[in-house]
């Protein structure tokens, strides 16, 4: 990851920092070397086979799009995406319009078919709801809603919220993102198993109504004159950046990197097109134009009704920050003090470290180490306690989901954060930190325990 997207994802962060910024996810890690694995065995099997090979520039395309996933999946981009949208529309822009394209640019669908052993072959040329399927699926209709429909869908605040407080559904949209855009640069650049490509007309109605489709949600989130993501709105101002000009920087890093790539890829089609004897070819060609032409028009009509009308109901969905105040205290007086609060209130231990149980409506204190959050706190749910957290040896930032409720506390060695915090839900909540505080970051964890 280039180093100057660094200072995007927290301040005062070192161009070094970058190497803390990465993780090791090991199911993805397992499915991005199996995909590579097989797109190298079939390449072999088809050269064997004595079948025409994708040339050796799309191989590599194609390891590039691999890697460019494990960057925007495993990289900085992830670590930030809860934190800063800018950040998040980074990551969205690899997934869309770098890895997908390169993948597609692999050819891997025109790959495995010709490793495929002849009986194989004939039994799924055989298969005719197979067949119908795949025209469907390569159909120009479907790559238009395959990539415009996820985008327009988790743009939307309330899908958005949901896919950043729920780990599952995040994952489920970066996987439509990644699927859906790879389905549209499949169909315009290898629409294999197909007998022929788009005409010239179809590939330009696709790119262009999917770049203005995209770029309406891009233009409606950069130039909003509110903000319409609250959870960016509670965490931006951490990093001293007002969070309306934060989701405009996300809105621009999509509307240009889009912008741009779609009208390069139409710049080369029309070129393409003016080449002698295109005319007549495509005049032979099908023309699904007809039915993409009225989808275009329908969605430039519909995107900007929905986006604009967020305008009247932004207020609703931003809402401010708790009010933190800050008190200075040297680091040593308050580990003291809260070794007094753990020898006060401990209830039990859990893998080493305490739980602590304060009084209902007292105060509830918490230090931020590099081995984790300290202690493990016990809430009762619905009653309020005034939260007093610190940092004992550098900066952290405290992120926690009282099931719903979400807290995000920047604290420094030397400085006191109070503020008053109450769980509507019972349940276990886990504490993050946000900040590149060393290579073991993303171990640092604690957590709230709220019961009935």
């Amino acid at each position: 990851m280039p180093a100057p997207l660094l200072p995007v994802l927290h301040a005062a962060v070192l161009p070094v920092d970058a190497l803390r910024a990465w993780h090791l996810d090991p199911p993805l890690t397992v499915l991005l070397l199996s995909i590579a694995a097989g797109y190298l065995l079939a390449r072999r099997a088809a050269a064997r086979a004595g079948r025409a090979l994708p040339s050796r520039w799309r191989v590599v395309a194609f390891l590039g799009g691999l890697e460019a996933v494990a960057v925007a999946l495993m990289g900085p981009p992830d670590h930030g995406n809860a934190v800063r949208f800018s950040v998040h529309m980074a990551q969205h822009t690899l997934l869309m319009l770098v890895a997908a394209p390169l993948l597609a640019l692999g050819q891997p669908a025109r790959t495995l078919v010709r490793s495929l052993p002849p009986p194989a072959l004939r039994w799924l040329a055989g298969r005719r709801a197979l067949v119908a399927s795949l025209r469907v699926i390569a159909h120009p209709i479907t790559a238009f809603l395959a990539v415009v429909g996820p985008f327009v869908l988790w743009h939307y605040p309330p899908f958005y919220e949901a896919a950043l407080r729920i780990p599952a559904l995040h994952e489920l949209e970066h996987a439509s993102f990644l699927g859906g855009a790879f389905l549209f640069w499949w169909v315009l650049l290898d629409p294999f198993p197909r007998r022929r490509r788009l005409s010239a007309t179809t590939a330009l109605l696709l790119v262009f109504a999917t770049w203005m489709a995209t770029d309406l949600v891009c233009a409606t989130v950069t130039l909003a004159p509110r903000p319409f993501y609250r959870s960016y709105t509670e965490t931006a101002a951490l990093w001293g950046i007002d969070p309306l000009a934060d989701q405009r920087l996300g809105g621009a890093i999509m509307w240009v990197g889009g912008g741009g790539l779609y009208a390069v890829v139409l710049l080369v089609l029309l070129v393409r097109s003016a080449r002698p004897g295109t005319v007549a070819r495509r005049a032979r060609a099908s023309e699904p134009a007809r039915l993409l032409f009225p989808i275009a028009v329908a969605a430039l009509a519909v995107v900007p009704l929905v986006f604009l009308s967020l305008g009247v109901i932004a207020p609703v969905m931003a809402r401010d920050g708790d009010v933190v105040q800050w008190e200075r205290e040297d680091p040593q007086s308050f580990e003291r003090r809260v070794e007094a609060f753990v020898a006060a209130y401990r209830v039990s231990e859990r893998d080493g470290r305490p739980v602590v149980a304060p009084p209902a409506g007292g105060e509830a204190l918490l230090v931020g180490r590099a081995e984790g959050w300290y202690p493990l706190l016990e809430l009762q749910r619905g009653v309020e306690y005034q939260l007093v957290v610190s940092a004992r040896d550098s900066a952290h930032g405290l992120f926690v989901d009282l099931g719903g409720r979400r807290l995000t506390v920047r604290v420094l060695p030397g400085h006191v954060a109070v503020v008053r915090i109450r769980a509507d839900r019972a349940g276990e909540y886990p504490i993050l930190c946000t900040e590149l505080c060393g290579p073991t970051f993303r171990s640092m964890t604690g957590l709230v325990i709220v019961k009935e």
